[in-house]
């Protein structure tokens, strides 16, 4: 279609003379080769492109013409990245998609995130990582320590013997990754490492082999993407990534141990010239080790050469950021910013303002928008969207959130109800499954539970008897009232509840029955051999076992005695399951009576060999945890076998009775006075807790009364039943009441008949209603119970699940904050401030280029969803300050210096700012809806933005995104590396090179000679001016002087008229002003005035923290001299000419980076 047009009409632009900078940098980052070897002109890289986003987005003709001529003329261009790829037949794969978007995120919480992050940096696209506990406490423990060896010469496999995917051979503890020569090939091999260092089936030190041979030398093409190759630094990243990883074996990684690895690939990536993308790490404020991770990373010696601190050297390739999930104090706000003025790092960003945004289709009004926030910072904004809108499903709720925090945690031996069963953590470890939730079944993401590092535990202790150990911060759900009718309960951190507060427990009662091990007659057998009685070698004994292990030449067996009157009926049920249960046989149908105890004894080697498979022995003669991890079936059986002991059921008072002095008593007790209850007695009280949990899973709440009877001699009747002394253990009382007496009838029941019939007397007799069980239980104590292991999990749907019958909430939550975001950039210095349809199209024309690219479909599930979730665009501009001074003249130059004072001039100056940015803004989102309906794709709720802009701006010569200019005139310094052609053309137009902030000598100083043999990348330095710099009185003000708080001022106007989703903001200060600005943060987190974050940056003149930035203020007469200089060593004006000269070999670098960010636009998710 584009070639359709007519295309004299849209003759490409030259680029302007007010940017000097344009020509370098459009051949070395948007000019792809041709197959003849020659580069791109503009208009044929705007042929390319444009065509791309007609056939993706199925432009019509009018809107394709519209697209031309704003591109041509330098008014409206696509995306960075998009101009380098869009077009080629590479961005048509959908394995390629992610090489078209600015900028990305991925929430680091395994291993692949990382290996997704570097297959993505060497597309081009800007990478943020989201660092805070409750990702990266998803990754395993590290548990090997790595050794890499490599082996091979890069580039010694003739090419058509090369591998294209690296593959990876073990044998026992040694390992062989031979390195594959593709992209994929290069990330494979990183994130097997990684891999590697918590692979569970090494036994000892892993002995790692890396061969580099199939991989093509440096200069060799990258036919698809563009670029050459250039491993240069390929074989350090699996060294420094060990070396990284194996201080850190036996625990988890920390924040700033991820960002070395993910930066030490993105070291490699710009060392081959694939080219830097963008890099943004966020970490959670209170992580004090990220928020230092940067202090003093660049240090000078006393000779004043610059040094950085070899093992944090890669840090500099990405921004770090705190992100703050309440509203930060005055002190914070004030720390953060003087942290930032003299490191660099430390920015606040106010998460709130994050997530208000992304939810702005449902927080139309101002009001709603306060209202919503107030709730945030309650911790109740989940509540708060679904009172508001009741439709929104739990999955979209929970991505809207995106919730942030410490991670809460349980130990590993808390006890976690099931579709098998009863499950403890240790086992459930990155297993997918589902868990009951009163009742029902409700499925974890992926993970399952997940390791989160070790962190200090505490015991919640009930009056019931439930005990749960967990971290301070994780959630119970709190009774807050209680009517006849009705609870109400809420989310609390545990540090919050204190003694007498009431806790819920799940209800069961409706539970379909699971399937696991085990069966009822097994259970009712090994329940009443555990019964509640000592362990006797010998039968005949002062004591009263019921049963007892004894040895014999045959083997162990497994004695069974009944006591009660129903004694013969009970020895013959027990030799009817024995029969069939264990292969048992006997001619004595109803066991052995032994005249002088009165009692049935039935003896089984079966029985003792099914005790040992449960782990029951002599010495562990209780509930194992594999009885508790049984069927639902050998429950029942199990509770009814333990609870028919021989023991007598009694009608007495409730303290009336004589308990076995070391076994067990199930008695039905009470009376009409005293109600009705079943009572299990024993001195084992860890059995009971075991027991009370079982039955918690039936739908039967019971109360654990512990030292019932304090341990000391009673008179108990001896083998001739006369009274004796004996001494005998604390008893302890499991004690079932209330409407859990029908439940348990129901479900569990006797065996025994007397128990059978004096419980069902008790109910039918009892004249009043037996009351309801409110599944609450008060807290005793809460007490700390040292350092351990915990653990996370996620349960999507309901955000909670069942550990040690407590309703616990859910560790983690699903984050849907896997973005991809695609960005183009309005030039508003070539447009005409009085031409208002001259902006409209330009808008328009920006709205219609990210709205194409909707229609993508990614492979990646986890980029796919958040596509479908929240599809995210942004229009962003450029030389805005630009575009104000040609508006509004020199007067609001001149207002600026003054600070932007609240004067008549200054309120009609921003009534002015605020009235076009309103209209840009109107005009992006009408046009991508619009789009949108037509095509039937999902609105994207926010469509504004302001990128760093640092490429493309340099095409025009605009003042980047908002923000003024460094000075009017400014030394630009441009990547490229060691001898590459443009640089080369570059040296011979008359500019001047020196070495990159990459290239150090052994102790860490920046090299000063270009040519020196260690130095690979290079420093074009451009002299510039802005465009206005001349104009009448233009010259009188001083740009380094705008204060930080006029800045701030121009950012919010942005902030608050224009961006929905976030702004790109560098503000400049002096160490005076550190103060002001915090407050003035501060402030406008307080009153929701849109905040969201900024990073901060030392003016030049105060202390020069970083050499060789990208932008140095230069005077009139430095710029004059410095031109001068360029224009005598000049030895032509026809730099494509130049360029040919040395273009013999390929292009450095594959296209520009997703975006020359210093701070993210784009929040974590929706907004993450």
């Amino acid at each position: 279609m584009v070639r359709e047009l007519e295309r004299r009409r849209f003759k490409s632009a030259k680029f302007p003379e007010t940017a000097p900078a344009a020509n370098p940098v459009f051949f070395r980052t948007y000019s792809r080769r041709h197959n003849d070897g020659t580069r791109e002109t503009w208009e044929k890289v705007c042929d390319r492109t444009i065509l791309g986003l007609v056939e993706l987005g199925k432009l019509t003709a009018e809107e394709a013409q519209l697209l031309e001529s704003t591109e041509r003329n330098l008014k409206a261009l696509p995306s960075g990245r998009w101009l380098w790829v869009g077009g080629t037949d590479w961005i048509t794969k959908p394995k390629n998609f992610s090489g078209g978007y600015n900028c990305t995120s991925t929430n680091l919480e395994d291993w692949k995130a990382f290996g997704l992050m570097m297959d993505l940096a060497m597309m081009g696209c800007g990478t943020g990582a989201i660092l805070e506990p409750k990702y990266i406490n998803k990754l395993p423990i590290i548990r090997n320590i790595i050794h890499v060896n490599l082996l091979g010469e890069i580039g010694t496999t003739p090419i058509n013997q090369r591998r294209e995917e690296t593959e990876v051979k073990i044998e026992g503890n040694q390992v062989t990754i031979f390195v594959g020569d593709s992209r994929q090939g290069w990330v494979k091999s990183y994130q097997t490492i990684l891999e590697l260092s918590t692979d569970e089936r090494f036994t000892s030190e892993v002995q790692v082999t890396v061969n580099l041979s199939d991989v093509r030398q440096a200069g060799e093409t990258l036919k698809g993407f563009g670029g050459v190759a250039n491993p240069v630094k390929l074989p350090e990243l699996y060294t420094k990534c060990a070396n990284i990883l194996n201080k850190a074996v036996g625990r988890q990684l920390n924040s700033v141990e991820c960002c070395l690895l993910i930066d030490q690939a993105a070291v490699c990536i710009v060392a081959g010239n694939i080219r830097r993308s963008a890099g943004i790490r966020q970490g959670a404020s209170e992580d004090t080790l990220f928020a230092d991770a940067k202090s003093n990373l660049w240090q000078q010696d006393t000779a004043g050469n610059w040094r950085i601190d070899p093992e944090r050297d890669a840090l500099r390739m990405a921004n770090h950021t705190r992100v703050f999930h309440r509203k930060p104090t005055l002190e914070e706000s004030i720390a953060a910013v003087r942290k930032q003025y003299y490191s660099g790092e430390g920015a606040i960003q106010w998460a709130g303002e994050a997530v208000a945004r992304a939810n702005c289709d449902l927080l139309a009004t101002k009001e709603l928008k306060t209202d919503f926030l107030k709730a945030y910072e309650q911790g109740k904004a989940g509540e708060w969207l679904q009172n508001k809108h009741p439709n929104i499903d739990k999955k979209e709720l929970e991505h809207r959130l995106g919730r942030y925090g410490l991670n809460p945690c349980v130990t590993s031996d808390t006890w976690v109800h099931t579709e098998n069963g009863a499950r403890q953590v240790k086992d459930l470890i990155g297993k997918q499954l589902s868990l009951y939730v009163n009742g029902e079944l409700f499925s974890t993401t992926p993970e399952g539970f997940w390791c989160t590092g070790e962190k200090p535990v505490f015991k919640v202790v009930t009056q019931e008897g439930y005990e749960l150990r967990l971290t301070s911060n994780h959630k119970l759900l709190k009774v807050t009232a209680q009517t006849q009718k009705k609870q109400y309960s809420e989310w609390v951190e545990l540090k919050d509840l204190k003694p007498g507060d009431r806790i819920l427990v799940h209800n069961h009662r409706d539970i379909q029955p699971w399937i696991s091990f085990g069966t009822f007659e097994e259970g009712w057998l090994l329940g009443s051999l555990v019964g509640d009685g000592s362990l006797a070698a010998k039968v005949t004994t002062g004591m009263l076992p019921v049963a007892h292990f004894a040895s014999t030449q045959w083997g162990t067996s497994a004695y069974l005695r009944y006591w009660q009157e129903d004694q013969k009926e009970m020895a013959g049920y027990a030799v009817s399951l024995l029969k069939s249960s264990v292969a048992f046989d006997t001619v004595n149908e109803h066991g052995t009576y032994h005249k002088q105890l009165k009692h049935r004894v039935i003896s089984s080697s079966g029985l003792a060999k099914l005790a040992a498979h449960y782990g029951i022995t002599k010495s562990n003669k209780m509930p194992t945890d594999k009885i508790e991890q049984g069927s639902y079936e050998l429950y029942r059986g199990f509770l009814r076998g333990l609870f028919d002991e021989a023991a007598s059921v009694l009608a007495v008072p409730v303290d009336g009775g004589l308990p076995n002095p070391q076994g067990a008593d199930a008695s039905v007790q009470g009376n009409q006075e005293k109600g009705i209850s079943i009572r299990l007695a024993q001195s084992n009280l860890e059995t009971l807790k075991i027991v009370q949990r079982m039955l918690s899973r039936l739908g039967i709440i019971s109360q654990l009364c512990q030292e019932r009877r304090p341990e000391g001699y009673r008179q108990l009747p001896d083998t001739n039943r006369e009274p004796s002394s004996y001494f005998c253990k604390a008893q302890h009382e499991l004690i079932i009441s209330n409407d859990n007496l029908y439940y348990f009838q129901n479900v569990v029941g006797f065996q025994e008949p007397a128990k059978v019939a004096r419980l069902q007397e008790s109910l039918e007799g009892y004249k009043r209603k037996l009351n309801s069980e409110r599944f609450a239980v008060k807290v005793k104590d809460i007490v700390p119970d040292g350092n351990e292991v915990v653990y996370d999990c996620t349960v999507p749907s309901v955000s909670r699940f069942d550990a040690n019958g407590l309703v616990a909430h859910n560790c983690g939550e699903i984050i849907g904050s896997n973005f991809h975001c695609n960005l183009s950039e309005i030039h508003l210095n070539q447009i005409d401030p009085n031409n208002h349809k001259e902006q409209e199209e330009a808008f328009t024309a920006g709205a219609l280029s990210v709205a194409g690219l909707l229609h993508h479909k990614f492979l990646e599930p986890r980029y796919q969803y958040s596509r479908e979730l929240d599809p995210i665009v942004g229009v962003s501009f450029t030389g805005l300050f630009d575009f104000f001074v040609h508006a509004l003249g020199v007067e609001w130059l001149r207002w600026w210096e003054q600070g932007r004072p609240k004067t008549p001039q200054g309120i009609a100056f921003k009534h002015k700012e605020q009235e076009y940015l309103s209209r840009w803004k109107n005009i992006v989102h009408r046009v991508v809806w619009e789009y949108c309906d037509r095509h039937n794709l999902k609105r994207p709720n926010r469509c504004t933005t302001v990128q760093p802009s640092g490429t493309k701006s340099l095409l025009t010569g605009a003042s980047p995104g908002w923000h003024p200019p460094k000075s009017q005139r400014f030394l630009r310094r441009i990547t490229c590396r060691k001898n590459d052609p443009v640089a080369l053309a570059c040296l011979e137009y008359g500019y001047a090179i020196v070495p990159s902030q990459s290239d150090k000598d052994e102790n860490g100083n920046l090299l000063n000679d270009p040519f020196d043999t260690r130095c690979t990348e290079w420093l074009v330095e451009i002299p510039v001016a802005v465009s206005w710099a001349d104009l009448p009185g233009a010259d009188t003000i001083d740009i380094s002087k705008f204060n930080a708080l006029a800045q701030m001022d121009f950012y919010m106007q942005v902030q608050q008229f224009y961006v929905t989703h976030n702004t790109s903001a560098t503000i400049e200060l002096r160490e005076h002003e550190i103060e002001a600005l915090g407050t003035r943060i501060y402030e406008a987190i307080r009153d929701d005035e849109g905040y969201m974050s900024a990073a901060l940056l030392a003016r030049f003149d105060d202390l020069q923290t970083f050499p060789r930035l990208p932008f140095e203020p230069i005077s009139k007469e430095t710029y004059e001299q410095l031109s001068k200089e360029v224009e005598l060593r000049r030895k032509t004006d026809d730099f494509h000419t130049v360029l040919s000269r040395y273009d013999f070999g390929e292009m450095s670098e594959a296209g520009p980076a997703g975006c020359d960010s210093d701070k993210c636009m784009l929040p974590e998710q929706s907004p993450n």
